[in-house]
């Protein structure tokens, strides 16, 4: 938000000098005011100093995520999860009590998105950074996988796992992935029965092996931002971590993405008058690369907003085929995922979709976006990530993803500039790049049967 200045002369006649704006803590550039510290056992440190606002966020990574358990996939996501219910000092409700007595929020997941880590995240008012700091250090470092609660967790999922049968998109995004993936590949999403004899199996001992060989400071990235001084922050990550053995600091390679065979899986599920349907193939696309800043613009256009992006404005509003459409990326960090285009249809309509969708896609490569739609998605990608920079919980999560990627700070900066700078020649470019019509798998969800 700018500042009001008159442009008018003032009672002298006299110009009124302008005076220089005050800098808000975001326009100083990120990467100069980030203080970074690598432990001796490994952990890498960041802390970013926001006087303005009194509370702290610590987000994290370490590798133990599903690609670090390909025979196993399930484990790295139940190991997460227990570790916030009972360590070796608190039993489940005694750390729910200690968060919600004195404001703070913990959370550890290992999210589908990114299958190579686990994710964490803590937050709270600023004077209570060593009590966040230590339950944090406590969840990750001593998870005790009380029975008990490994029962209820079991419990829990398998009621999940029997609800996703009836819902849609996870049928049709899980059926893409095997379409696209080898089994033992990260993103290939097992069946639901494959992965309720997963989760029945498992027991506390396996949960704790998978703990004890993957969780450690070899790979753990760590931000905190907010109202700290950086020096102790980095003392009291020392307290904290520096004692600490153990983890991997290497992704297992991955399976090759299956060889291109277009086609189609429909899966019938009963009163669900609204289809689920995903176009995609596999890609090559990693966080980091040199053409990240240009393929992110060739899938704005094509697909990003159901409103204005080109899928939205000719599917949707043209044609009247749906009421929302996009395309992703579907993971970028470590290992490259799926790119898909995903919309609800009638059914009687898949099939005319599925072409219009084909042959948008096929023109945009071939002509590449125009001037327009590159201009305006340039200001609105590069003002999308700045917006996401607004918060320390923002700050914080971007810190770690730079890191984690190895991208390093200047993307903090620099990522917004190459948007900025990339011409519509180079859009096209990765457009044709990691964008094949001709490969595209189509799988959908609901009741189709009878269209």
């Amino acid at each position: 938000v700018g500042r009001f200045i008159p442009e008018g002369h003032g009672e002298g006649g006299a110009p009124a000098a302008r005076p220089s704006p005050h800098p808000c803590w975001l326009r100083e550039p990120l990467s100069q005011r980030v203080v970074l510290e690598r432990l001796d056992n490994g952990p890498v440190i960041a802390v970013l100093e926001n006087p303005h606002a009194p509370t702290v966020t610590i987000a994290g990574s370490l590798l133990a995520g599903r690609a670090m358990e390909p025979e196993r996939p399930s484990t790295p996501a139940l190991t997460a999860a227990m570790l916030e219910r009972g360590t070796a000092r608190h039993t489940r409700m005694e750390l729910a009590r200690e968060l919600e007595d004195h404001g703070l929020e913990l959370n550890v997941e290992a999210p589908t998105s990114s299958p190579t880590v686990v994710s964490f995240s803590a937050q709270g008012l600023a004077e209570e950074l060593p009590r966040l700091g230590s339950l944090l250090a406590e969840v990750l470092r001593e998870p005790a996988f009380p029975e008990e609660e490994l029962e209820k967790l079991r419990t829990r999922v398998l009621g999940l796992l029997a609800r996703e049968r009836q819902e849609t998109f996870p049928n049709a995004f899980g059926a893409l992935t095997r379409k696209l993936y080898p089994v033992g590949h990260p993103y290939r999403r097992r069946t639901v029965e494959e992965r309720e004899a997963e989760v029945r199996s498992l027991d506390r001992d396996q949960l704790a092996a998978f703990h004890r060989g993957l969780y450690g400071p070899a790979s753990l990235v760590l931000a905190v931002v907010g109202k700290v001084r950086p020096a102790e922050v980095i003392r009291l990550a020392h307290d904290l971590f520096g004692d600490w053995n153990g983890g991997v600091d290497r992704i297992p390679e991955a399976p090759p993405a299956l060889p291109p065979a277009p086609g189609e899986e429909l899966i019938e599920i009963a009163d669900r008058p609204n289809v689920d349907v995903l176009l995609g193939h596999a890609t090559t696309l990693v966080r980091g690369a040199d053409d990240q800043a240009a393929a992110t613009l060739a899938n704005a256009c094509l697909g990003q907003s159901t409103l204005t992006s080109r899928l939205g404005v000719e599917v949707r509003d043209r044609a009247g085929l749906t009421y929302g459409i996009y395309s992703r990326f579907f993971g970028t960090l470590h290992l490259p995922g799926p790119w898909g285009i995903y919309l609800g249809v009638a059914p009687e309509n898949l099939e005319r979709a599925r072409r219009l969708c084909v042959d948008i896609v096929g023109r945009f490569v071939e002509e590449g976006p125009t001037e327009e739609e590159v201009a305006e998605q340039r200001e609105s990608q590069a003002g999308s990530y700045t917006v996401g920079l607004a918060t320390n919980g923002g700050v914080a999560r971007e810190l770690v993803a730079v890191l984690t990627s190895g991208e390093g700070l200047e993307a903090l900066d620099g990522y917004p500039r190459s948007l900025l700078e990339t011409s519509r020649e180079e859009v096209a470019a990765a457009a044709r790049r990691h964008l094949h019509p001709e490969s595209l798998v189509l799988t959908a969800a609901g009741s189709i049967a009878g269209r």
